[in-house]
């Protein structure tokens, strides 16, 4: 725990008064809206800060604050010994509900029970511990509103971290709040890791606060109120070594303090004559990390020992018992006395223990020592400076007492003993391995990886040591540690020169995964892959196949589609026969069924030309047979075949395993799909702000290939809305890096793209020359992925160019292709494409366009087909179709912010004036939507000059047209003069006096 608002031992006087929490006035009100709101809705606060910046005291004022309210409050405090533990945090979370399991279905009981160690068994995966985990919350949750409080989220295993973030996601609809805190400080492996350490950019509840020095009045205040009695001449010592961080504003001075009465300098001014003064100077260390190291140094080196003891074994060797009977094994001293220096010290407190005289654990009364007391350390400082100064040997020590009081089957006990070995084991390498298998199998790559790397360290054969260093790094792969999988690969490379590291698949698939990530380089995927395949598929790679098999031809597939290179499609080709149908279906969704299928398409010359009209429904088979509520293989070669027929959204369910399971690159992956799927639904906004912070995070972290798909996906948003110059600072990446690294169907993406932002603004010529360049006139690319979202923008271009006869020739050829066959959304586009491109006349192709099952599902290319064919409908004088046509465009633009487009559909709905062009519809006289229009103004502002009249503000008219109020302010601004009027009023006069005068006497 950060006790960030505890002074530093037993010391008397106003700073053991009422806590001060100076300068955090934001903090606190956000938290109490959180608290006061919470029967309204769930929601999360997240407070981020470096150590001793308060955060662990406002989350005391948080439970202080909800108790008071009586609301129910369970806790958590992350411990770095047990980081590598899955579910350890959790299981502080959901103790104290574990007697309310039986509102759990049966699976969810066993999961939640196995994961929290309540009974037998391996853990499941954790996307079924979060379901148990939230309907276990919500349940309690009905009684009283619950607060949950995260301390020292940093230290939270990964696997509790994914529920974490899978309850924050889905707090709204419960009186649930949760107020997590974390350090600004990266893990171990430098990998970002989500949600609880990363912003709210995906529409999520709550909020992230950041927790910044106190500034000099700030901490002033704090100073004088927690520390009246300090001088005023060691003010400015004090003010200076803390910085503005509150845990040092705390506790210098309670240091100072105790050392003052041997030495009194410390009381007094700096000396130096310019006021500088070191921070090492004050009795401490280093600065704040070594704060207690004087006060750890004074103890007896058996109260050290046992101190070392608890800082290392996490909770279980928190508990005071566990701590005494150890202690009887370590060392001579009593326990008593043992106690007696650590809560003299003031490092560290026993909470709810009787103290013990007898050897037999009694006071001598002969009652037993309370079972579930704790000792609590004063500040998780404490416990870091413990490790820091302790030796090796007396580190190692430490571990090899925890590793004989744990009991065998604790899986902690191999960690221990890993630990305290040196040197090399292979019995103890052994077990590890298999430990590690059992984590990965269950899920855990990310702890797997650190426990197969020490496994290798442990390793006296060469051989065995490369084989288990590639193992880890594979496991760091797929786990999102990919910084860590580099390390391990390195390693594994040095161990192996000269030879290659030894077994190829493993070793090629975490190198071609990493670098694919990391560099956005799919070059050891093609160099690599194809011949890891084939040892796959030879009785030398039997061992591997199982595990590899499937990851590694998705990992082809996702570089095929995004390179083209026919090399990736040739491995897949050979190789998917003997894969599972996930592997045939996610091949056949993104290029057409493979040669040699007989199927009248067969891919020729590369063209994706195929019968694929059975892939949702098979997809739809697959994903329904899939196991329940498991991460699989099959399930990400699903979730890329949805991709394929821009389905994600349809099938969402398969995404959720994965961005509750994994660390940050495999959520990002995931998050890029969905920001399409928004793209393609009019969800424009939130597609553009995830596109963004994706691409900022992704790039914040090196992780180039995650950074290309999320501008892809902002590229699609900025070139529907004409944003030219947004468009064309994507060009580094999206274009010149994607050529160099040989992703150019993602530069090809960004070409046509270019094409639809010309065609935002009515540049058909300039489009023309972008869509002829991408793809000739009645040809199909090799299997493109992005190919038929481009189709409406082609044709559009060609027919708005003059080159109608072209977007005939080339929709005869994607209709024989069968790209329509492909989707839904592959057919409307084929729809609106066809409609663009048919005869003036032939209203039935729009009329079809409307009709689509679903149409509304994809409001860009439908507001692009009423805006065409609004614009003919006005060519043949059919005035009120047209502005009912054109009306719906604008208002479909409007609300997607694509004001390019909105423009055209403005322009377009005020040329269409009752009785222009003469005909059926000037003989009829203006229809029911379309008003009498002034001599003097044009339809746009006659509309509104009616709407005004009839007492309308702004904003009324405004949202009636959907255009913005100012744009109304703007067009009145035109009228007012035109009329002969000055104010609002004089509208509906001047428009009445207009229709007298061009009423016919009768």
């Amino acid at each position: 725990m950060e006790a960030d608002d505890m002074p530093g031992g037993p010391v008397a006087g106003a700073e053991r008064g009422a806590e001060v929490l100076a300068g955090r006035d934001e903090q606190l009100t956000a938290i109490d809206a959180a608290l006061a709101g919470i029967a309204a809705a769930g929601t999360s606060v997240l407070l981020r800060g470096d150590p001793g910046m308060g955060k662990t005291a406002l989350l005391k004022a948080a439970e202080t604050k909800a108790r008071d309210a009586g609301l129910r409050v369970l806790r958590m405090t992350g411990a770095e010994a047990e980081s590598g533990l899955p579910f350890a945090a959790l299981h502080q979370v959901l103790w104290p509900l574990l007697d309310d399991t039986r509102a759990l279905s049966a699976e969810q009981r066993d999961a939640l029970e196995s994961a929290l160690g309540v009974r037998e068994g391996m853990p499941p995966e954790g996307f079924t511990v979060a379901g148990a985990a939230l309907t276990l919350l919500a349940h309690a949750a009905l009684r009283r509103p619950v607060v949950v409080l995260l301390d020292d989220l940093q230290w939270a295993d990964p696997s509790s971290a994914a529920v974490f973030g899978y309850l924050r996601r889905h707090l709204a609809p419960l009186p649930v709040v949760i107020v997590g805190a974390t350090r600004h400080t990266a893990r171990p492996d430098d990998e970002p890791h989500a949600p609880e350490e990363s912003g709210d950019a995906e529409g999520l509840p709550g909020r992230v606060i950041d927790l910044e020095p106190l500034d000099d009045r700030q901490a002033r205040r704090l100073l004088r109120t927690r520390h009246p009695w300090l001088p005023d001449t060691a003010h400015h010592r004090v003010l200076r070594a803390a910085g503005g961080n509150p845990l040092a504003l705390h506790e210098l001075p309670v240091q100072i303090r105790r050392a003052a009465p041997d030495h009194p300098a410390l009381l007094a001014a700096p000396a130096a004559a310019d006021g500088t003064e070191c921070f090492d100077e004050l009795p401490l260390g280093t600065r704040l990390g070594s704060l207690y190291e004087d006060s750890l140094r004074a103890l007896p080196d058996s109260a050290r020992h046992v101190l070392l003891v608890a800082a290392l074994g996490g909770s279980f060797a928190q508990r005071a018992s566990v701590l005494r009977d150890m202690a009887r094994h370590a060392v001579t001293t009593p326990w008593t006395e043992i106690r007696r220096r650590i809560e003299a010290s003031g490092l560290a407190r026993f909470d709810g223990t009787d103290v013990t005289d007898g050897a037999d654990g009694t006071d001598g009364a002969g009652r037993a020592e309370g079972a579930q007391g704790l000792i609590v350390f004063h500040h998780p400082l404490v416990r870091a400076c413990l490790v820091h100064i302790a030796s090796p040997a007396e580190r190692r020590a430490a571990h090899r007492l925890l590793a004989r009081a744990l009991p065998a089957a604790n899986p902690q006990r191999i960690t221990h003993l890993a630990a305290a070995t040196v040197g090399t084991d292979a019995e103890l390498a052994e077990l590890l391995h298999a430990r590690a298998d059992g984590m990965a199998a269950q899920g855990g790559h990310a702890e797997a990886a650190g426990m197969m790397a020490r496994a290798a360290g442990l390793s006296p054969d060469p051989a065995t040591r490369t084989a288990r260093l590639v193992a880890a790094s594979g496991m760091a792969a797929r786990g999102g540690r990919l910084r860590l999988a580099v390390e391990l690969l390195a390693g594994a490379e040095a161990e192996a020169r000269p030879e290659q590291p030894e077994p190829t698949a493993p070793y090629a698939f975490a190198l071609a995964y990493t670098r694919l990530q990391l560099h956005g380089d799919p070059a050891p995927s093609l160099e690599l892959l194809p011949g890891a395949l084939d040892l796959l598929a030879s009785p030398e790679g039997r061992d591997h196949r199982a595990c590899l098999l499937e990851p590694m031809l998705f990992l082809l597939l996702v570089v095929a589609v995004h390179t083209g290179d026919e090399r990736a499609w040739d491995a897949v080709d050979r190789h998917a026969g003997d894969a599972t149908e996930p592997v045939a279906l996610c091949r056949r969704a993104w290029a057409g069924p493979p040669p040699g299928e007989g199927a009248p398409g067969a891919r020729a010359g590369g063209a994706p030309t195929g019968d694929p009209d059975d892939v949702p429904r098979r997809l739809r088979e697959a994903v329904a047979a899939l196991p329940a509520d498991r991460e699989t293989p099959a399930a990400w070669l699903l979730l890329w075949t949805a991709a394929a027929l821009d389905a994600v959204g349809e099938h969402d369910a398969l995404a959720s395993p994965f961005v509750r399971h994994h660390a940050y690159v495999t959520q990002a992956f995931i998050e890029s799909l969905r920001a399409h799927d928004d793209f393609l639904h009019g969800r424009w906004d939130t597609a553009l702000a995830t596109a963004r912070d994706g691409a900022r995070t992704s790039a914040a972290h090196g992780y180039a290939f995650n950074e290309m798909l999320f501008l892809q996906n902002a590229g699609q948003v900025l070139a529907a809305r004409g944003d030219d110059d947004a468009l064309a600072a994507l060009e580094p990446l999206l274009g010149q890096a994607a050529r160099e690294r040989n992703t150019l169907r993602a530069a090809e993406r960004l070409h046509g793209l270019r094409t639809l932002c010309a065609l935002a603004h009515g540049r058909a010529d300039e489009a023309w020359d972008h869509a002829r360049s991408l793809t000739a006139p009645g040809e199909i690319p090799p299997p493109g992925p992005w190919f038929h979202l481009s189709l409406v923008d082609w044709v559009q271009a060609a027919v708005d160019s003059g080159h109608r006869p072209d977007a005939l020739r080339h929709l005869r050829a994607v209709r024989a292709a069968g790209t329509a066959r492909a989707s839904a959304h592959h057919a409307f586009l084929m729809a609106v494409a066809e409609a663009l491109a048919g005869e003036a006349e032939a209203d039935q192709l729009f009329e079809a366009v409307y009709a689509f099952p679903g149409a509304e599902r994809w409001p860009f290319p439908l507001a692009r087909a009423r805006l065409a064919h609004g614009a003919r409908l006005r060519r043949r004088g059919l005035y009120g179709p047209a502005a009912a046509r054109c009306r719906a465009a604008l208002d479909t633009f409007t609300r997607l912010g694509a004001t390019s487009w909105a423009a055209q559909a403005a322009r377009a709905l005020d040329a269409v004036a009752p009785g222009a062009g003469g005909g059926a519809e000037a003989e009829a006289g203006p229809s029911d939507d379309t008003p009498p229009r002034h001599p003097l103004l044009s339809a746009q502002e006659s509309r509104i000059a009616e709407l005004a009249a009839q007492g309308l503000t702004n904003r009324q008219i405004g949202e009636r047209l959907g255009l913005s109020p100012r744009t109304i302010g703007a067009h009145l601004y035109k009228v007012f003069p035109k009329l002969g009027i000055t104010t609002r009023a004089g509208i509906a006069r001047a428009l009445e006096e207009t229709r007298e005068r061009e009423t016919p006497a009768m």
